[in-house]
């Protein structure tokens, strides 16, 4: 065979062969599905909740999943009350993205939280607990510690003028409305709507990104 037709044929094959994964490619910081967590953590997250008396069992009969802690974080839109918030990088230019589109639409998105901490989301449910509420009711507002999306970087709450943070009011307001329309477009998703499986009480406010092409899990 000659030389030239040689280097023809290993084109012919190197085009029709599908490209090899790039070794090393970094897994995308917002998933729609956390990856498996290093077994030292689960531990540490199971040690932590059963000193909250959290059941065992808690988190498979509520189908949740165990959450990565961010670990690189930039600056956000600052909150209603001028405080920083923090998030991912892909999830904090989506935002400022989003909050530019509904502007253009009359409508103004505020930050009321975006990230939360292993430890921050452990003392919300601790401070709940000692002020008298029992497990049950904490877990309906506050997610159990290590299953928390906003310790991921990736999930933001969102009022408007008018309504007050974290209030299911926010459900009825245009806001919400614009952001049922368009919110995907950036790559955010309702996370908790009426009736959702994971036993938490309707959160009109909590979104999560994970990406323009992706949909939630």
């Amino acid at each position: 065979m000659s030389p030239l037709r040689s280097a023809s044929l290993v084109l012919v094959i190197a085009v029709a062969l599908p490209l090899a994964p790039i070794a090393g490619a970094a897994e995308p910081l917002c998933p729609a599905v956390p990856p498996r967590q290093p077994a030292a953590y689960v531990a540490h997250v199971n040690e932590v909740n059963r000193g909250l008396s959290i059941p065992a069992d808690y988190a498979a009969r509520h189908h949740l999943r165990l959450q990565p802690e961010a670990q690189h974080l930039v600056q956000a839109p600052r909150d209603v009350y001028g405080r920083k918030v923090e998030m991912v990088a892909p999830a904090a230019a989506a935002l400022k993205r989003m909050f530019a589109a509904a502007a253009r639409d009359g409508i103004k998105l505020e930050t009321v939280s975006g990230f939360r901490s292993f430890a921050y989301q452990t003392h919300l449910v601790r401070e709940k607990l000692r002020r008298g509420m029992s497990i049950t009711k904490a877990l309906e507002i506050n997610a159990v510690p290590g299953y928390s999306e906003h310790q991921t970087g990736c999930a933001v709450d969102l009022t408007t003028p008018g309504i007050p943070a974290a209030d299911v009011s926010f459900g009825d307001s245009k806001a919400f409305r614009w952001m049922q329309q368009h919110a995907a477009e950036y790559g955010f998703h309702l996370s908790f709507p009426r009736g959702n499986e994971y036993g938490y009480e309707y959160e009109p406010w909590h979104w999560r990104y994970i990406g323009r092409s992706a949909k939630a899990g």
